[in-house]
């Protein structure tokens, strides 16, 4: 609490890793409002960084802010406390423990100094208003405009159509010929911009320039992160690369796009007074975020989900102990997960068409081996208009659980200010207790409480069924004696606190 509140004012804008009110989201829409015309990407992998802060250089950017020596030592006998691993001590020389609650505010702090160093370099590279006119585009800009001129005079003059046609004729041919070409100069060597974003060890540096002047950029920021902080590079993952081919960044495919279309069309004031409509080209080097193939297919084969390519879906076993509301809500949480992740991304239903049909199809096949039955049933119970889904009775309410899918995916550019939501559907199908189960429960077994809400509790432990694999634990757990416990009996029970009265019920 004291190093964030000290540390975050101070933090730059380009940061967005572990901080409060920015996420993985916030940085890719940084990227995509402000780069546009980005003609390089550089993309530096640091290799091994949690594992390779230096403690020495950290607490030395500490005590530059921090005139607290004990407050200083304190963080450093953290640092250096060890760790054990299966009861064998092990000495830390660098890094930050993983898991602590520190570490990410320890690792903004580290590199804090490479966000200073970038915006130094920023301000010395960036040069120029505007770049400067194609004189080729100028020059047939400067025809057309007499052309108009020429048209007006004529109409004034009472003279013969035939004459404004074939100047109109002549406008058109030279407006295509235009079209092909960019209006400024897309090299001007006077004009320079430099981009860049970070979430947390990660990050992008955009360069509107040579490729001389990215290749020298990415020398300094390797120069800077050894001798500064100490900490190294992957070669095969670092290098300048072309912007329209596009680098990866936090799992997106960020590139510069161009649309092919021809443009929209906009008013525009005529030389004698009144308005004239044209064509307006599309802007250039539009940053686009695209969902990579490689994720797409890693999700399905992680997850077990079947065969992309040949869109076949299969059954997963670690859900067949579970109802079919259960099984729903598990995929319907992976899916839903993954899918709002991208849900920034241009063309993102396109890209996860495929595998909105293998997971629903691997639901079917699911289902259908528990309930014994073939997926053509399965689709026709699950049939709700034009939606899937199971309907439970909870409590004498009805419940429904509709199958999640695309269509029901907001696509828009970020504004939520929750950010990085964790779905814990699929977690909840692979407890020891099943969903329909805990939320049909009205009355707690012990205390005799009604409003919940509640708890299953096994009579019987499965000490000698950890050991063996997560479904077969599973069964077992489902397979037990179970009664109804309310949160606050459920951890009374557990901690030994449970009144006598009581204990014996539950027994």
């Amino acid at each position: 609490m004291i190093l964030a509140a000290i540390y975050e004012p101070v933090f730059s804008k380009h940061s967005h890793g572990f901080r409060a009110g920015r996420s993985c989201h916030t940085a890719l829409e940084e990227i995509r409002k402000t780069w546009t015309g980005a003609k390089w990407l550089i993309e530096v992998d640091v290799r091994g960084f949690f594992d390779n802060i230096d403690h020495d250089i950290l607490l030395g950017l500490l005590a530059r802010r921090i005139d607290d020596p004990v407050f200083i030592d304190l963080i450093g006998t953290m640092l250096k406390a060890g760790c054990m691993d299966e009861w064998k001590f092990e000495r830390t020389y660098s890094g930050t423990p993983q898991g602590g609650v520190i570490s990410p505010l320890l690792a903004n702090i580290y590199l804090h100094e490479l966000d200073l160093f970038m915006e130094e370099m920023r301000a010395g590279f960036d040069k120029g208003v505007k770049r400067r006119a194609n004189p080729a585009y100028a020059a047939q800009g400067q025809q057309i405009a007499a052309l108009r001129k020429k048209i007006d005079a004529i109409r004034a003059g009472g003279a013969d159509e035939a004459e404004v046609r074939a100047c109109l004729a002549r406008i058109e041919a030279i407006n295509r010929d235009r079209r092909k070409i960019s209006s400024v100069d897309q090299m001007d060597p006077n004009f320079r911009r430099l981009r860049y974003c970070r979430y947390a060890d990660d990050f992008l540096v955009g360069v509107i320039g040579s490729k001389a002047d990215a290749v020298r950029i990415m020398a300094d920021i390797q120069h800077f992160l050894a001798e500064r902080l100490n900490l190294a590079v992957s070669p095969e993952k670092t290098g300048v690369r072309d912007a329209s081919k596009g680098s990866p960044f936090l799992g997106f495919h960020v590139c510069a796009f161009t649309l092919r279309s021809a443009g929209t069309m906009a008013g525009r004031q005529k030389v004698g007074g009144g308005m004239r409509r044209v064509l307006r080209r599309p802007t250039r080097g539009n940053i686009k975020l695209w969902v990579p193939r490689n994720r797409v297919y890693g999700f399905c084969r992680r997850k077990k989900l079947g065969n992309l390519d040949k869109r076949n879906g299969r059954a997963r076993p670690q859900f067949l102990d579970s109802s079919v509301a259960e099984i729903i809500v598990a995929y319907n949480s992976e899916f839903c997960g993954f899918a709002n992740y991208y849900a920034i991304a241009d063309g993102v239903k396109a890209s996860l068409d495929k595998l909105e049909l293998v997971m629903f199809r691997s639901l079917l096949a699911t289902i259908a081996c528990r309930r014994r039955t073939s997926r053509r049933q399965v689709m026709k119970s699950l049939k709700m208009g034009a939606d899937y889904g199971v309907t439970t009775m909870v409590r004498g309410k009805p419940r429904v659980h509709k199958v999640w899918k695309l269509k029901h995916l907001i696509v828009k550019t970020w504004g939520n200010p929750i950010v990085d939501t964790i779905t814990v559907g699929s977690r909840i199908a692979q407890s020891s207790n099943d969903l329909v189960t805990r939320l049909t429960a009205e009355e707690c077994q012990a205390c005799g409480d009604t409003d919940g809400p509640f708890e299953m509790h096994h009579t019987h432990r499965l000490k000698d069924k950890r050991g063996d694999q997560l479904t077969l634990w599973k069964q077992s757990a489902r397979r037990r004696r179970t009664i109804v416990l309310c949160r606050k009996c459920h951890v009374a029970h557990h901690g030994g606190r449970m009144p006598d009265r009581m204990e014996s019920r539950v027994h």
